[in-house]
């Protein structure tokens, strides 16, 4: 980040909260909003446009979610930080965000102004966590980065695997999820077995309740 004004782009499907933390954003000087999306796809696009340095992300949305369009935008040559300020938290979903590079993971029952200073910290190279994430996560000093205290099998799956499945649970067909992710249908249908295989579940139903019940999908 360079000494001038903090350049951040704001990404959530409810147009209130973007407004309402955009117009808090530019009353303090550090920092300049450089746009707003209402959907992960339209966020990553506005990413890829503006350069933003901190992009703050929600993490459900309809149609395809962050957790599909937020691995092609933390590669090390992105001069964007990732964050994700959510409503929702479970293991699974802190796994995801730092394992796909999320410099942060803040609940949205945080103050404006803790969510404000820790887009800040993330811009300065930081990592910022609410206490209730901190707190399932163990620093590894051998990779120099956080993990997730869990022994669920799904941490075990690929970010891939864990996109399909997600969208698997929500009900909707390896057709409909081919077209949301790109794949080819038989891409999709190889990677259903391969996580019902390691999962030890060979009902599509048993697998979405699973999914929920692990808190990969919201109900």
């Amino acid at each position: 980040m360079e000494s001038s004004r903090v350049k951040v782009l704001l990404v959530d499907d409810h147009q209130m909260i973007v407004e309402s933390f955009s117009a808090l954003l530019q009353l303090d000087d550090r920092f300049d909003v450089v746009g707003t999306a209402f959907s992960a796809e339209e966020g990553a696009e506005l990413v890829k446009q503006l350069r933003p340095d901190v992009a703050v992300f929600d993490v459900d949305f309809p149609g395809r979610d962050s957790f599909d369009v937020v691995p092609q935008l933390t590669k090390k040559s992105s001069p964007t930080s990732v964050m994700f300020l959510t409503g929702h938290l479970s293991d699974i979903f802190v796994s995801q965000a730092i394992r796909m590079g999320a410099r942060g993971y803040l609940l949205k029952e945080e103050s404006a102004t803790a969510v404000r200073d820790a887009i800040y910290r993330v811009a300065r190279g930081e990592f910022a966590f609410s206490d209730s994430v901190r707190d399932r996560l163990i620093w590894n000093e051998e990779t120099q980065s956080y993990e997730v205290r869990s022994d669920s099998m799904l941490c075990g799956l690929s970010i891939q695997q864990l996109a399909i499945l997600r969208h698997l649970a929500r009900g909707e067909s390896v057709k409909q999820i081919a077209t949301l992710l790109d794949r080819s249908e038989k891409s999709i249908d190889s990677h259903k077995y391969r996580i019902m295989h390691r999962l030890g579940i060979h009902d599509r139903v048993e697998l979405a309740r699973y999914a929920i019940r692990e808190g990969l999908t919201l109900v």
